[in-house]
């Protein structure tokens, strides 16, 4: 009985200790190697330690793909910036979790793992630069947007991306899409952008002081107005892309003022007149005229040239003394008219006879010049001097820069008729003393004095 006893004591101790035996065996060998009928990737890694599973274990870095405008591709490898993979820590973290007393009986596990990846920040702006995207000599540049002028006036002209990568841009977006292990990265905002665009205040601004100018109403005198059309307007208007100025082209509006001036100066030109004898005639239109309109054009294209800016109106300048510059004449109501076939003087003022009286013209080579003259000077006395003479008068009114005017001469005893034929003046016009001391007193500078043939 003792011995029965005995044998199943030391039955019971061989069991405990085979069993203490597999137990020491699983925990010293399971606890750093995994179990059997572990898979990870589809790799067998049963009975193998974390490096050796991760030895086992492979994987490729990824493929970086960066995508421009128009689908244009460029890629590089995770490699390419010192990229690396590591399962280690996880590994071990699988093992340090199977329980290692199953060892006997375990289950089968199929484990997917992904890798620990890393890489060097600092190699990423080498490989930007090597990109296809970014070494591209056919790139183009940017255009920013501008003002241009125009056949009618000013547009915005919009402006254009290119194709020129911004590196700094590029490497910047890069360098946070891997950060974030994002590999599919939108480069179409890495473009080198314009430095101006069409909706930019400062180019709208401008663009608005434009357009807000418009036609300009141009005061000729005499009841006409030239209106400067806005087109002609625009066409007069500078404007400076590099520094935004607006300015006028002012030898343009010279040049514009200049065709005004030939189509409404007066001097030297022909009008038509009514004698006091209803005759309708042509006088004027000689290189010796003295009255007419002719404008002061550098004064009147400073003002429309100011005006271009301001959309004011404004009034061209005519420098001549006497009446406005009319429709039909500028000499007006008052004038004096000398007839040399009648060999008379008429004054009127303000359409109404004020004085009339014989005259003696000249004649042949002293022939008194037809012409639109004016009052140029009033002299009390003076002395006429010319070719081979000298004459006192008392009263003198030149009417031509050549020594063409109205005086007495009080040597002649009659006036009118025929005299000026055998025995004419120098060119001037006698006057009786009485009827020139009436008109000189009487009639101011400027005053148009209209002589014919």
């Amino acid at each position: 009985m003792r011995q029965r006893i005995f044998l199943g004591v030391l039955a019971a101790i061989a069991v405990l200790l085979v069993v203490s035996l597999l137990f020491i065996y699983g925990k010293v060998t399971y606890s750093s190697k995994f179990l059997p009928k572990t898979t990870i990737n589809g790799v067998d890694v049963s009975g193998m330690t974390a490096e050796e599973a991760e030895d086992s274990l492979t994987y490729t870095l990824p493929t970086i793909t960066i995508t421009f405008d128009g689908g244009e591709k460029d890629t590089f490898s995770l490699a390419d910036v010192g990229g690396s993979y590591t399962y280690l820590d996880e590994l071990n973290d699988l093992i340090d979790a199977q329980n290692p007393y199953t060892y006997l009986h375990p289950k089968a596990q199929d484990l997917t793992l992904e890798p620990v990846l890393s890489y060097d920040a600092d190699l990423i702006e080498g490989v930007i630069d090597k990109l296809p995207a970014v070494t591209n000599e056919n790139a183009t540049d940017p255009t920013d947007a501008y003002i241009e002028k125009t056949d009618s006036g000013f547009e915005i002209v919009t402006e254009t991306a290119g194709t020129k990568i911004d590196e700094q841009a590029l490497l910047t977006l890069v360098s946070d899409s891997l950060a974030k292990w994002q590999y599919e990265i939108d480069g179409t905002s890495c473009y080198v952008q314009p430095s101006v665009k069409a909706e930019d205040l400062s180019l709208s601004d401008q663009m608005q002081t434009i357009n807000n100018m418009n036609y300009i109403d141009v005061n000729m005198s005499g009841g006409k107005t030239e209106r400067i059309d806005k087109a002609t307007v625009m066409s007069f208007i500078i404007y400076d892309a590099d520094s935004g100025d607006i300015s006028v082209d002012n030898a343009a509006v010279t040049a514009y003022t200049q065709q005004l001036a030939q189509e409404y100066n007066t001097l030297g030109t022909v009008r038509t007149f009514t004698t006091t004898g209803g005759s309708v005639i042509q006088v004027g239109g000689s290189d010796k005229d003295t009255f007419g309109y002719q404008m002061d054009v550098e004064t009147t294209a400073q003002r429309i040239a100011s005006c271009c800016l301001t959309g004011q109106d404004t009034a061209a300048k005519w420098p001549v003394a006497g009446s406005t510059r009319g429709d039909d004449n500028d000499f007006g109501t008052t004038y004096v008219e000398v007839s040399i076939p009648d060999q008379h003087l008429w004054y009127y003022v303000n359409g109404a006879l004020a004085m009339e009286t014989d005259v003696v013209t000249g004649t042949g080579t002293n022939s008194t010049t037809p012409g639109v003259f004016m009052i140029l000077d009033k002299q009390h006395p003076a002395t006429l001097k010319g070719d081979g003479y000298s004459t006192d008068v008392e009263y003198w009114m030149p009417v031509t820069y050549s020594g063409t005017g109205l005086h007495d001469a009080q040597w002649r005893t009659e006036f009118g008729k025929e005299i000026y034929i055998s025995g004419g003046s120098h060119g001037c016009v006698n006057m009786p003393l009485a009827a020139v001391e009436q008109l000189y007193n009487s009639i101011e500078m400027g005053t148009p004095v209209i002589i014919y043939d």
